[in-house]
């Protein structure tokens, strides 16, 4: 029997149909079982799913779908095995440190699967990323991301090397307008949502994202968002 998401599980679950087939697509190995509540049972997803999936991992169960369920509209919850990935050496990185909001680390995900960064490291402590409210927050965008955790900075350091580190600072002198493209593999580095990177991780390519003196900060979904989309298009 499936019980309500802890951290020690060797599980989690998603609700919602694009989501769970998110799941399908990208790691469609990984699912246990598919619940669907009676209200979904002829609906067009349910029979998707039906035509993707064994019969065998497929059930329309009110009592298991209403224990795990996080929205009303949900209509379905895949539960899947949890996962390790790897990074890829040769592609760009986010990384978070010490990222301590669910809800930013899942809209952070799906803006990196909307500009096809792929890889993402977060550096420990930090908020569990095959928690379902961060996949849920994703929209499915968990199973496109590679996430990989690191103990300390200097470990993701030591793995990842030969590597230019932004590092997104108040304290840079540098902003996105002064950036020109990398040559080779780049990190762009984001500290915690309230007290930011420590001080000792300023360097040459340490940045600032401008902005008026209207607001203290952005938020950090939105500094990720904003990075991405400048290093994407950068000539």
């Amino acid at each position: 029997m499936y019980k309500t998401y802890k951290k020690n599980c060797c599980y989690s679950y998603v609700g919602g149909f694009y989501p769970c087939f998110e799941l399908a697509k990208y790691h469609k190995d990984k699912i246990l079982h598919v619940f669907f509540s009676s209200s979904a049972e002829n609906s067009e997803g349910y029979k998707k799913m039906c035509a993707l999936l064994d019969s065998s991992l497929i059930s329309v169960d009110d009592r298991t779908f209403n224990r795990l369920k996080e929205k009303d509209n949900d209509h379905c919850i895949a539960v899947f095995s949890k996962y390790d990935s790897k990074l890829s050496s040769q592609s760009p990185h986010v990384v978070l440190y010490n990222p301590s909001d669910m809800g930013n680390m899942g809209n952070i995900m799906r803006s990196m699967a909307a500009f096809d960064y792929k890889d993402l490291a977060v550096i420990l402590p930090g908020c569990d990323s095959f928690n379902p409210k961060v996949v849920r927050s994703s929209m499915g965008s968990r199973f496109f991301v590679n996430v990989e955790t690191f103990q300390t900075y200097q470990e993701y350091l030591a793995s990842y090397p030969d590597r230019v580190y932004y590092t997104f600072m108040l304290q840079a002198k540098k902003g996105l307008k002064d950036v020109k493209k990398p040559d080779g593999k780049f990190s762009l580095v984001f500290g915690n949502e309230a007290s930011g990177l420590p001080r000792e991780l300023l360097n040459e390519n340490s940045l600032i994202i401008e902005q008026s003196d209207k607001v203290d900060s952005l938020n950090l979904a939105t500094s990720v968002v904003l990075a991405l989309y400048e290093f994407k298009y950068l000539k």
